[in-house]
């Protein structure tokens, strides 16, 4: 196995070893662009785990010094210059010379995980919708330019996909991040500060707090509606079953959480053999609308 080689595997076995919502790179997509997927997905993870883990047990400044490294090494590959031996930075090196996607997305990535790491909770839905412009759409971009699909129309659709699908997982890790004192729910127009405080402190949940759950469960729900639009745009059969399984992995999610809200502030939701058998089901309900292209 050359140096190439082993390093798209360190990315497949990375991709492989984490739970998502929703499948990274299925056997849909054609092998190639699955093995860009996985890593740009491997970046994405390994970035995602500095800003949410790595600051915790080093602090806010050797995080920082982490993903200025990571970015100068994004910079390097991108460049075409990187000759090390480090396999997330041979295959990103790779990604950057096979394909003619640009380096802006990755600093958009890499922006938001510094925002994490010098996390301050979101006020308004204009700041969270602006955390996911760094944090989760870049990376359908990314998807789409691989495939060589993007433009301003389905930018529109893929944001919206991407958004949705972060805001899920907002909800989904409202436990965790918790625990971490952060709250990604804007709480603005709904509560006072000390409600903050005392759910952050004592998980305590006031009606208040509930609305403001409610009012971003909403929004959530309008960013699925809108990115439903992309699976019937795009070229290429295979494109749109993929997105389509994500969509409707993501949208099971965010279902299963407005069944369970009141239990979210400690306990962290997943999908299980029952979900991923409804997921199946649908999929080839919807499966006829996108055979043809409208």
């Amino acid at each position: 196995m050359n140096s190439l080689q082993g390093a798209i595997q360190f990315c497949r076995n990375l991709a492989n070893s984490h739970y998502e919502n929703f499948p990274v790179a299925s056997f849909i997509l054609p092998a190639k662009i699955r093995d860009y997927v996985v890593i740009i997905y491997a970046f994405s993870r390994i970035a995602d785990d500095i800003a949410d883990e790595y600051v915790v047990n080093h602090g806010i400044d050797k995080s920082d010094q982490a993903l200025s490294i990571m970015h100068h090494f994004v910079s390097i590959c991108y460049k075409g210059e990187y000759s090390g031996t480090n396999p997330l930075w041979i295959a990103l090196g790779h990604l950057f010379k096979k394909t003619s996607i640009p380096f802006e997305p990755f600093e958009r990535l890499l922006a938001a995980f510094m925002q994490d790491v010098h996390f301050k909770n979101m006020k308004s839905m204009n700041e969270v919708f602006a955390y996911c412009g760094n944090s989760a759409d870049p990376i359908g971009e990314l998807i789409l330019r691989l495939h060589g699909v993007w433009d301003s129309k389905n930018k529109v659709t893929s944001d919206a996909l991407c958004t949705a699908l972060q805001m899920t997982n907002f909800l989904q890790d409202l436990s965790v991040d918790r625990r971490n004192g952060r709250l990604y729910i804007p709480l603005e127009g709904f509560v006072e500060d000390v409600d903050v405080e005392n759910y952050l402190a004592n998980e305590k949940i006031t009606p208040n707090f509930s609305k403001a759950l409610y009012a971003f469960m909403l929004e959530t729900e309008e960013k699925f509606i809108v990115s439903k639009g992309l699976f019937f745009t795009l070229p290429g059969f295979r494109l749109r079953c993929e997105l389509m399984i994500i969509y409707l992995s993501g949208y099971r999610m965010f279902k299963k959480i407005k069944k369970c809200l009141p239990l979210l502030h400690n306990s962290r939701p997943a999908l299980e053999f029952f979900d991923y058998c409804i997921i199946a089901l649908h999929f080839f309900v919807y499966l006829p609308t996108i055979i043809i292209k409208r």
